[in-house]
């Protein structure tokens, strides 16, 4: 009988260990913007978080259970991290005599998700952005997307989901903002 107690109680603990935890992702995508280095009128940034559900990610399973949200605002973090790079390509983003070219980028898809509902197996990512720029009477609007899909042999911890997320979304604001057509644009 103790034997059995004692069985019972490891195969909850255990049960519980395998349980997937919730987790919180810093946004922190890395940005090479060199291309922009000449753009000699101001630029006012302005980032929105379009998505149905800016509080989350996705999940780590295709159960819905254990939520993958951030530790902040998602428009902020990138909003922080694009302006950094401009100002590192000397790029003024105060206001002075010259009226500012407003850079707008429209965060409208980033998701993860898994479609194994038993293991979880591999993880898939989408990402879409609508850049719009404005100068004077001028517009121009341009849609960037990225995918990435990777092969995982039990569901992913914190770190790999916050790595795997941010080259997505590096390597989609690369995309975009080195951009030949967007680029010209602002210079």
């Amino acid at each position: 009988m103790v034997l059995k107690n004692l069985l019972a109680v490891l195969l909850v603990v255990f049960l519980v260990g395998c349980a997937t935890a919730p987790q919180k992702l810093n946004v922190a995508p890395v940005l090479a913007l060199d291309t922009l280095k000449g753009v000699v009128t101001p630029i006012e940034l302005v980032i929105s978080d379009n998505r149905q559900n800016g509080e989350i990610l996705g999940y780590r399973n295709a159960k819905e259970q254990a939520e993958i949200g951030f530790t902040g605002s998602v428009a902020k973090s990138l909003g922080e991290r694009i302006q950094a790079a401009l100002i590192y390509q000397g790029i003024d983003m105060t206001k002075g005599p010259q009226p500012f070219t407003r850079l707008e980028i429209q965060l409208h898809k980033l998701n993860y998700f898994t479609p194994d509902e038993t293991w979880v197996s591999s993880i898939e990512m989408t990402a879409e952005i609508l850049l719009v720029v404005n100068r004077g009477d001028a517009t121009i609007k341009k849609r960037f997307k990225a995918n990435r899909k990777q092969d995982v042999v039990t569901a992913p911890n914190k770190e790999f989901n916050e790595k795997f997320m941010n080259t997505i979304l590096s390597e989609l604001l690369n995309k975009a903002l080195n951009d030949n057509e967007i680029v010209n644009f602002l210079k």
